[in-house]
């Protein structure tokens, strides 16, 4: 007989009566709801965390280097096209852009704190973000810096509700919202929260503005959303909390166990029951209770006197753990796994075949691109977009109906990011394999170029020929050719098309 509406008949997962769900309780909170409840805890447990634990700092590591690496640059590129400009002219547009930027961006005064240029902000924004889910900068204006705009960088704990405001759908975690969701303003504390002068400081908060008349972020908010309606990041390590802060007291328990069973002390009973009280085995210099005149402690080599009425029996420590090692290694392996990540590459340690750390390298990287991607679009492009805003206005680049039209502005804005090039494994077989896809047409040199050496083939280019002219001014021979195929390398003679190579394959 069919049975309609009961819960867990149709899926098993949803059973009340079966032994392992029936005490599988869940929140059925929004997204804002669930946040608001656990979020400062996860976020304090998270940065104790890297603080202490030795694999979530290395993880945190690992992204920070394979994200930004040295700092992830900007690249200008107009649509000449949708422009109606020259191609000519905008690319000479892009080069004078760029040389500003880089300019602005290699200098620490692009700082309010004058500590950091902004590839190492970069830096400082990707480990806030992966160690408390999210990273708030605050672009504002100053009139030390030659460009007028200089950028502040806050952690997650400034961003709060203002004291005696609660939490509503509209208004929550420090964020106010439209009916539709678009953040409005948001409200951050005037000082950092819990600092040493005092702790009324999460008290005091102002109110800004998400964007600025232009439509411009005020707020630069860099975070992924889990679920929709979501305004508050989540720490990438919010999964991992509970195994790694067990494994890191499993860790410490094995090492001390370990260094317990090193010291090897000889124990000896003595038959005179009349003979002097102990009185200890160690120098007082040397004492881990040093004032403690009858202590009796383990020490490598030790020597303990024992009166005839005593006796000790050992605890057997058995160490070092056989299975430590495998047990460590596969929780570890699963913590890397939930973000995407090989272990191998978090713990820089490769013991497998080429095609397995090959395989394994390449899967990280997709991840990486992804953090990557998320981190541009929400960190990187909204501050370039401030900096080309402020340049328009004190007018030193000239960008044609900049301010006049929403879409003249996104195309004048438009910028691609190029980053440090990844790790080649085995450099003499991924650059053939290069040549072999330039030669057959499946990626131009640019890309061949960024691929190589992180960086754009005009500017090798340029490169290059200064480096002819300078041995042509010493008269020094060129370096030795590279072998190319027939389909590319072809140079333009007076009699036509030649050859330019041997006419074998790369």
């Amino acid at each position: 007989m069919a049975v309609n509406g009961t819960s867990g008949l149709a899926w098993k997962g949803a059973s009340l009566l079966t032994e392992a769900l029936r005490a599988f309780f869940v929140s059925e909170g929004s997204a804002d709801r669930d946040l608001w409840t656990d979020r400062e805890k996860l976020v304090l447990r998270a940065r104790s965390l890297f603080q202490n634990n030795t694999f979530v700092h290395a993880l945190v590591q690992s992204i920070d280097v394979n994200v930004v690496g040295s700092g992830i640059k900007a690249r200008p590129i107009p649509d000449f096209e949708l422009l109606g400009i020259d191609r000519e002219k905008l690319e000479n547009w892009s080069r004078v852009v760029q040389k500003h930027f880089d300019l602005w961006a290699d200098n620490i005064s692009c700082d309010v704190e004058g500590k950091n240029d902004f590839y190492q902000l970069q830096d400082l924004a990707i480990k806030i973000q992966a160690i408390t889910g999210e990273c708030f900068a605050l672009p504002q204006y100053d009139s030390e810096n030659p460009y007028g705009l200089s950028v502040k960088t806050l952690e997650s704990d400034r961003c709060r509700q203002p004291f005696g405001h609660l939490e509503t759908d509209e208004f929550c975690m420090g964020i106010e919202t439209s009916e539709r969701g678009k953040p409005i303003a948001y409200h951050f504390t005037k000082r950092v929260p819990y600092g040493i002068n005092n702790y009324s400081d999460i008290f005091e908060t102002v109110r800004i503005d998400a964007f600025d008349p232009l439509g411009a972020r005020n707020v630069i908010h860099s975070f992924v959303c889990d679920r929709s309606d979501q305004r508050r990041g989540v720490p990438m390590m919010a999964q991992m909390i509970m195994q790694m802060k067990q494994l890191e007291r499993y860790q410490d328990s094995e090492l001390m166990a370990a260094v317990v069973a090193s010291m090897f002390t000889v124990l000896i009973m003595n038959k005179d029951e009349n003979s002097e009280p102990l009185l200890g085995n160690v120098a007082e210099d040397q004492k881990v209770a040093p004032n403690d005149m009858d202590a009796v402690e383990l020490a490598p080599g030790g020597i303990v006197r024992l009166n005839g009425a005593q006796d000790i029996k050992f605890a057997n420590a058995s160490r070092p753990n056989a299975n430590y090692s495998p047990f460590v290694d596969y929780i570890q392996r699963g913590a890397a796994a939930s973000l995407g990540i090989s272990s191998e590459q978090v713990q820089h340690f490769f013991n497998s075949s080429y095609n397995a750390v090959r395989a394994a390298l390449l899967e990280s990287r997709k991840s990486f691109e992804k953090i990557k991607y998320n981190f541009i679009a929400n960190y990187c492009q909204p501050i370039y977009e401030k900096f080309l805003t402020a340049c328009v206005a004190r007018g030193l680049i000239n960008a044609p109906g900049f301010f006049d039209d929403p879409l003249t502005h996104m195309l004048w804005t438009s910028c691609r990011w190029d980053s440090d090039a990844g790790f080649m494994l085995d450099p003499t077989k991924e650059t053939q394999a290069i040549i072999m896809q330039l030669d057959n047409q499946l990626i131009d040199r640019d890309t061949a170029c960024r691929k190589i050496c992180g960086n754009e083939y005009s500017v090798i280019a340029a490169k290059l020929a200064e480096e002819r002219k300078i041995r042509a001014r010493y008269d020094l021979p060129d370096p030795g050719t590279v072998n190319k195929s027939q389909n590319v390398s072809i140079q333009e003679t007076n009699d036509g098309p030649q050859d330019g190579g041997d006419g074998g394959q790369s």
